[in-house]
């Protein structure tokens, strides 16, 4: 019996090489809604589209003129608030908590899948919808997971004054100031006159 030997590159050279010719595995779903539409490739004609702008949190018109793919591109304004959220709800997220017991499966994506009023807030690990603070002042001192020290201020209700805290520089809530004093024009209640 004759004995066959195939060696590694024989047999996947091929997929190798299939598989560097294959286009990028789309980013997360979040990375997606993050990236401005780029359109230098014009091979085609004009046609009307739609974008998520991550700075103004909405879905916008724009022109695409190329034959590239680009994931933040979408045919109806429909399409992009389903992907994307379309406008933020306003309020604030109660911190996530530290440990969670309960099954981790997420709910939402962005504020547009949650009902009513309910926006989509981070809860362990996944994202849920649940019902937002509206008052910034009676929200607790987020410092935020980044590594940065800035000296801030936020709103204690419990001693109704303003405390210095070190914010991390990304992500927390709306109850951090730059000032005391804007911190207590916004938040200490007026006293009697």
């Amino acid at each position: 019996m004759k004995s066959t030997r195939f060696s590694f590159f024989s047999v996947m050279g091929p997929v190798l090489i299939l598989w560097a010719q294959l286009p990028s595995v789309p980013a997360p779903f979040s990375d997606v809604c993050s990236t401005f539409p780029k359109d230098s490739d014009r091979c085609g004609d004009p046609k009307p589209r739609f974008f998520y702008n991550s700075t103004s949190k909405a879905c916008e018109p724009f022109t695409y003129r190329g034959c590239s793919w680009y994931r933040n591109r979408f045919y109806t304004i429909e399409e992009c608030q389903r992907h994307c959220g379309g406008t933020e709800k306003p309020g604030s997220c109660l911190p996530s908590p530290r440990n969670i017991t309960l099954e981790c499966l997420a709910s939402c994506l962005h504020d547009g899948n949650c009902p009513g009023d309910q926006k989509c807030c981070s809860y362990g690990c996944a994202l849920r919808c649940s019902e937002p603070i509206k008052d910034i002042c009676k929200l607790p001192p987020d410092y935020g997971p980044c590594h940065g020290k800035f000296r801030s201020w936020y709103y204690d209700e419990r001693d109704q004054n303003c405390k210095r805290f070190i914010y991390s520089g990304c992500l927390g809530n709306e109850n951090k100031f730059k000032k005391r004093k804007e911190c207590l024009a916004r938040c200490k209640p007026a006293g009697p006159s």
